[in-house]
């Protein structure tokens, strides 16, 4: 039954010619939207395109930029390397004339502190030689002068040591 009812109210209203009217305007402004979307569409369908083509070369340009940069600060950093290289080489060189320098010298001064040792060894030995001759004499003439003289070799033998030191 209510489909009698439905199919009997539709021809009513199919019937009705303000219905009529209002279905065709109502076609027509189904076709109007159609056309105005169809245009929006290919605006925005190629709005779309040049922003891309306009990101791409955005991005192509980019990438240029930044290889031209890479290879730039390659040879720099090649530079500074090779740079870094040669003043370690020199430093390496002058490390070594040092080194020869300091151990001539080491070996001038062992040479001349021997020397010195040497000297004063024979020295030592000359002065022990006299003042125990002497100490032998002054202890024949007297038993305090004995004291006196060891006293006094006693002072010299200091006095050598702190000059040395």
């Amino acid at each position: 039954m209510a489909t009698a009812a439905f199919q009997k109210i539709m021809q009513n209203l199919s019937g009705n010619k303000n219905i009529q009217a209002l279905l065709e305007n109502f076609q027509k402004l189904t076709d109007e939207v159609k056309k105005i979307e169809s245009t929006l569409k290919g605006r925005f369908d190629q709005e779309k395109e040049e922003k891309i083509e306009l990101a791409w070369k955005k991005y192509q340009e980019i990438v240029k930029a930044l290889s031209f940069s890479e290879e730039k600060l390659e040879k720099e950093v090649n530079n500074t390397i090779s740079k870094i290289k040669k003043s370690a080489d020199d430093l390496e060189k002058n490390i070594h004339s040092y080194k020869k320098k300091a151990l001539a010298q080491k070996d001038a001064l062992e040479k001349a502190l021997f020397k010195s040792q040497q000297r004063s060894k024979n020295s030592k030995k000359a002065t022990s030689k006299k003042s125990a001759a002497t100490s032998k004499k002054k202890v024949a003439k007297t038993p305090a002068t004995k004291k006196k003289a060891t006293k006094k070799v006693a002072a010299r033998k200091t006095t050598t040591k702190k000059r040395r030191a």
